[in-house]
């Protein structure tokens, strides 16, 4: 756990087996992690930082991400092609439904309507209405679907495309339908993108370039590109202080980079193999 105010690590928390998703939610004081090994998702108090649950599931659960108005989990099962969506209070009853082949990146819209969901090995996005929870629509994107983003305004959605290392931009209507899609190169197999609080910029993190792009989204291209540590995955940005971190796989540690003008900051040595998949940055 990073302060994002001093920039330091202030604390190592125990979880399950092979952690990979993390979703927060303001509202509750609650971050959220996925144990794919351990079929499970920790439950963390952010005012005290520290693990008070377990959810178990009979699933191999990869990204998650949590209701604006934090009541629900949405939690992708990559192995059996299935989405849990979990209450987010005791029980945790849960409810499933099937999607594309290998879904992973979740996100859910400002208004809590729609949850997007990339299914890498169908090569699509998956719109799912979170009231009656069915699928709306399947939308075509680019090859290997997996990162995903929404922007603050809720009117661009991203999707990071790792086998054609493009990324897909879709711009939504008030409805949340998509009414044009863009794409644009990126470095090498990107994994994550993140927009940044104006909603002008993406932010992509190429795991084998060991490197960020930063996307400008009107001019649809590449703005620059800075080097970060070894094998870059998770990307999340801190709007209120223009920051993105990003954590690097490969070298344990994470990156600062001040998205005002685009420049790395630092990097902080973290835990081995630091991993975040999903919104993990927790603002007030």
């Amino acid at each position: 756990m990073v302060n994002s105010q001093n920039q330091q690590v202030i604390k190592t928390l125990n979880v399950g087996k092979s952690p990979v998703g993390v979703a927060v939610s303001a509202s509750t004081n609650r971050a959220y992690v996925t144990n794919i090994d351990s079929q499970s998702i920790s439950v963390i108090n952010t005012k005290t930082n520290t693990v008070i649950d377990t959810i178990t599931l009979k699933a191999s659960p990869v990204g998650i991400a949590v209701a604006p108005n934090g009541k629900t989990l949405y939690v992708a099962d990559w192995f059996a092609n299935t989405i849990f969506a979990v209450s987010t209070t005791p029980p945790y009853q849960s409810s499933t439904l099937t999607v594309g082949n290998a879904p992973a990146g979740l996100v859910v819209s400002p208004n809590n309507a729609w949850l997007y969901v990339t299914n890498r090995d169908s090569n699509d996005i998956a719109m799912i209405d979170t009231q009656n929870f069915s699928i709306h629509k399947r939308i075509k994107v680019g090859k290997h679907p997996f990162g995903i983003a929404l922007s603050v305004q809720g009117d661009l959605l991203a999707t990071v495309n790792v086998q054609d290392d493009t990324l897909s931009v879709l711009t939504l209507n008030t409805e949340g339908e998509v009414t044009k899609q863009s794409v644009i190169k990126v470095g090498y197999h990107p994994y994550c993108a993140a927009f940044s609080g104006d909603g002008r910029k993406l932010y992509v993190t190429n795991t084998q370039d060991d490197s960020v792009s930063v996307v400008d989204v009107e001019l649809n291209k590449i703005i620059t590109t800075i080097d970060v540590e070894s094998t870059p995955e998770g990307i999340a940005i801190d709007a209120q202080n223009q920051l993105a971190y990003i954590a690097n796989w490969g070298s344990n540690s994470v990156s600062i980079i001040n998205t005002h003008n685009d420049s790395f900051i630092k990097n902080i040595p973290t835990g081995e193999k630091s991993r975040a998949f999903g919104q993990f940055i927790l603002q007030p």
